[in-house]
């Protein structure tokens, strides 16, 4: 369910309007990176959008997110999400300390959301924001929140109050009963599976979150009860603590390989750690199977804080950039120079083959495993193409037909052919789907 934002009150409501006004009118056209602020009070990055806590022009905080271009040099107009600051009855995003005083933990969806914890009269609920105005807000209300892992529609989060960990999903087109409550282990979202930790050291699960049935269940390797997992596509990084041993199972070849140990971020190919001795940001390279030396991408300060992941630096893992907030509070992204894996769709959420005129709308989704540029055709029987749909940017295809012809007519009674082409932005790789829609009432 998605639901309106909760308007601001008194100050809050003020700032909010002069931070959509400030924000929009003061950068009207792509701005070069590296971005200066003022102070960066959290960050993520994800499938191209990068969602960071600033100051508006009015000087209140808020979550603003940017496109960024998949080379990493520009970024677009920020847009501000979510209103940062403490509401008139003391409501608020949950923080956590760090370096900067007080931050926000932002989790990216990969398709332009942003998830965060709010706090309310104590008690907390996870929240996926959608827009600046729109929220999925039927979380229960909990204590001790912390969200795990968002990818595309779905989403894992802990409550320490009831000792659980929950999966649940947006339903943007169509109610769906997919919510999870489970006992809180290492896990991690990709597509349609929860990869998760099992009671037996080193192994781990993989469960079809649709039809909430047992897929498999892998030996990775590791000498331990794992303590955190992340999914990309082929990779499965697996550790075990924060100065414990860390490997990445390779889906593809079935076994693991060791890698650094230490506070990490995984993108496709790649991971990322935060060496506070030498003060820099390390990447290691394992695209073909086999970890490389780590090397240096970016000078990042030690800091006092020990885990900065989400707070000063983020990876993007839908693509190739790592983003990171330098010591002059500037905003930077670098590309990781690694080859991506192959286009592929990892999750989709389909209308049905029927649609009456007087509802309207056809509304489904698309997740693939990195951005793409997609386009959307529907043919009439003699094959003549009545409607074209198109998208860009993200790894998410939605698409919201509203019934109509490129004229703006309804179409006339009859079977319709579509289809769903999707193209890489970059690197390799074209998705192609296609059904049908039966068209009555007209």
């Amino acid at each position: 369910m998605r639901r309106p934002a909760r308007r601001p009150l008194l100050a809050a409501a003020v700032a909010l309007l002069a931070g959509l006004t400030a924000t929009t009118s003061a950068h009207a056209a792509d701005t070069p990176l590296p971005i200066q602020t003022d102070g960066v009070w959290g960050i993520d990055f994800a499938g191209g959008t990068l969602a960071t806590v600033e100051h508006s022009a009015s000087r209140e905080l808020y979550v603003m997110t940017r496109r960024v271009a998949p080379d990493g040099s520009t970024a677009a107009t920020r847009v501000p999400m979510i209103y940062a600051g403490e509401y008139a009855e003391g409501e608020h995003i949950k923080s956590v300390p760090c370096d900067a005083g007080d931050c926000i933990p932002l989790v990216g969806s990969g398709n332009g959301d942003v998830g965060i914890v709010f706090v309310d009269d104590g008690k907390e609920r996870v929240q996926i924001h959608t827009s600046p105005n729109t929220y999925h807000g039927v979380e229960p209300a909990v204590t001790g929140a912390r969200i795990v892992d968002v990818t595309g529609r779905y989403f894992l989060y802990n409550a320490q109050s009831t000792n659980k960990q929950y999966l649940d999903d947006l339903q943007p087109y169509r109610t769906t009963d997919i919510r999870i409550t489970r006992s809180i282990t290492a896990a991690s979202v990709w597509g349609t599976r929860l990869w998760a930790a099992s009671s037996t050291p080193g192994t781990i699960t993989q469960t079809d979150i649709k039809t909430k049935k047992l897929i498999e269940t892998v030996a990775t390797g590791a000498p331990c009860a794992i303590k955190e997992l992340q999914v990309m596509g082929r990779w499965v990084y697996w550790s075990c603590g924060t100065a414990g041993p860390a490997g990445v199972y390779d889906r593809t070849a079935k076994k693991s390989f060791t890698v650094p140990s230490g506070p990490a971020l995984v993108g496709d190919g790649y991971l990322v750690r935060h060496d506070r001795t030498a003060g820099q940001l390390l990447l290691t390279d394992f695209h073909t199977g086999t970890a490389k030396a780590p090397r240096p991408i970016a000078d990042l300060p030690a800091g006092n804080t020990t885990d900065q992941r989400r707070l000063t630096w983020a990876v993007d893992k839908w693509g190739g950039d790592i983003a990171y907030v330098d010591s002059a509070k500037a905003l930077r992204v670098v590309p990781s120079g690694i080859p991506t894996q192959s286009l592929a769709k990892i999750e989709s959420d389909v209308a049905g083959a029927d649609l009456a005129a007087q509802d309207g709308t056809w509304g489904s989704t698309w997740q693939f495993n990195k951005p793409v540029t997609w386009t959307f055709t529907l043919k009439n029987a003699s094959g003549r193409t009545i409607r074209t749909l198109t998208g860009s940017g993200s790894p998410e295809a939605d698409v919201d037909w509203d019934g109509k012809t490129n004229t703006g007519t309804q179409p006339s009674n009859g079977r319709y052919t579509w289809t769903l082409t999707a193209k890489a932005i970059e690197g390799t790789g074209t998705s192609t789907t296609t059904g049908e829609i039966v068209v009555t009432g007209t």
